[in-house]
């Protein structure tokens, strides 16, 4: 499973849009929040989780990863 983002605990900081080295994250204006674009293109590397300052984002490592 990709990441997911609760938007109820995120502020709009825009470091996992900005940091994620894959770019999977798209940017909606209107809401001010991250939106997951591309979710089979995430590696599940972990830079958007540990960079979250409030801990909005979720990552569940598929079974395949284990």
């Amino acid at each position: 499973m990709p990441a997911k983002v609760d938007n109820k605990r995120c502020i709009g900081c825009k470091r996992c849009y900005n940091l994620c080295p894959l770019d999977v994250f798209s940017w909606d204006e209107e809401r001010k929040k991250p939106v997951m674009a591309y979710e089979e293109e995430c590696w599940h590397c972990g830079i958007c989780w540990m960079e979250c300052p409030k801990r909005a984002i979720d990552i569940t490592l598929p079974a395949s990863l284990w």
